[in-house]
């Protein structure tokens, strides 16, 4: 029996349970592990007595690791399958969620950062490719959209337990964050974070423990003949990673960067306009992942471009949130999110059109490598501008020409018809 049919098998009831559990365990890898810390960066910056540019490298750190991450899984799904990847992923994400629960020092934060950006690879390689099978060929990017939408689900999950705990005081983020022994407010963030995740890992060795799967081929070799599959593979990657660099440059920084007019927004109007983005992303995956099977692909990747560039520049410029104010900010926000998980699930829909479980998962391992770059370059590249132009407007300014190039990327040609059958 191939993974295939053992999914076919599946209850109503059983499918919808996997499709969520597995929409959980990329909330926990990808919003827990990682953007997390966007939302929680003044706080441990300031509590560790950081610059921006160390703080910014520390979310880079991260995010290489994905690379390294998506490489492994890239070399190895043939062995584990996409459900074993998916398994080892979320346990070592719960393993560093407990490390940042405690983090003693900026030493153990950055190790178990690094620890959850490695295991998020084989989270966020695995669940599309799972929920794929469960939904099947002909809702592909429906599938591609249930799981970004868990991760838009998770950062309006870490937003809401950033409120719900609030800071020492009552103060702002940054503020009675000066001394490295006083980081209560992010530990206890991870805490909560530590116990779902912990919730969902039980729920997932139930869910996919049985899973049947026909072993594929490994390696590069299984990976270039997998993407040999994909038309205009080049083309789709490159945009891929450029927005990579888009997402993480505005999730990383935009709380700060709102913070900083602090005559139009404070940490609640900050975080609100995060969790909105969270709130969009949800919305996201569904409504373009629904159009990239209706529309075509690259025309849904197209516009998802447009729409991130629009909505950046009303969320980050100061003349025109001067006039809008919060509802501008927050408005732009949602949007912003929406494209966010949107390009995700049409790439990632995009991706699985005519290839098995596991050569989706070789060729998304390879695909992710280049996405993790482009998300390594954001907090890094807005961190050192930061410090050296004191704003992150030349950051924005660059993630703006990204979409630009991105548009031209896709914005050609025909969508490819995807095999009978597959």
């Amino acid at each position: 029996m191939t993974a295939a049919h053992h999914a076919e098998a599946f209850s109503p009831a059983r499918r919808i349970g996997t499709l969520l559990t597995l929409a959980g365990a990329a909330a926990v890898s990808q919003s827990f592990g990682r953007f997390t810390y966007s939302l929680l960066y003044a706080d441990m910056r300031d509590g560790f007595g950081l610059s921006n540019t160390v703080a910014g490298a520390l979310g880079s750190l991260n995010l290489l690791l994905y690379v390294v991450g998506s490489l492994v899984v890239a070399l190895t799904v043939g062995r584990t399958g996409l459900s074993g990847a998916v398994r080892i992923g979320l346990a070592g994400n719960v393993a560093g969620l407990a490390l940042l629960s405690w983090s003693p020092n900026v030493g153990v934060a950055a190790f178990a950062l690094a620890l959850t950006g490695f295991c998020a690879a084989g989270v966020w390689v695995g669940t599309p490719g799972l929920a794929a099978e469960l939904l099947g060929p002909e809702r592909r990017g429906a599938a591609a959209g249930w799981m970004t939408g868990g991760v838009g689900s998770g950062m309006v999950a870490a937003a809401a337990i950033d409120a719900l705990l609030n800071r020492p005081d009552g103060t702002e983020p940054g503020e009675a964050m000066l001394v490295a022994a006083d980081l209560s407010h992010p530990r206890n963030v991870y805490r909560v974070e530590l116990v779902i995740g912990a919730v969902i890992l039980i729920a997932l060795a139930v869910a996919v423990h049985k899973w049947v799967r026909t072993p594929g081929r490994t390696g590069f070799g299984g990976a270039r003949a997998a993407l040999a599959k994909i038309p205009r593979a080049g083309q789709l990657i490159t945009a891929y990673t450029l927005h990579a660099f888009v997402v993480t440059t505005v999730i990383t920084f935009i709380v700060d960067h709102l913070e900083g007019y602090a005559d139009l927004f404070n940490a609640r109007d900050a975080t609100i306009a995060f969790s909105l983005i969270g709130v969009g992303s949800i919305a996201g995956g569904p409504i373009f992942g629904r159009s990239a099977d209706r529309l075509g692909r690259r025309r849904t990747v197209t516009i998802g471009f447009c729409v991130s560039m629009i909505s950046m520049v009303f969320m980050t410029a100061y003349p025109l949130l001067e006039v809008g104010g919060q509802a501008l900010a927050w408005t732009a926000a949602f949007i912003f999110g929406t494209a966010f998980t949107g390009i995700i699930a049409s790439i990632a829909a995009r991706v699985s059109d005519n290839l098995s479980g596991d050569e989706f998962g070789a060729a998304y391992g390879v695909a992710t490598i280049l996405f993790g770059l482009g998300l390594a370059a954001g907090p890094w590249l807005g961190g050192v501008t930061a410090d050296w132009f004191d704003s992150f407007g030349p950051a924005f300014g660059l993630a703006v020409a990204a979409c630009v190039a991105g548009v031209l990327l896709t914005g050609w040609g025909d969508d490819p018809v995807p095999a009978e059958g597959s």
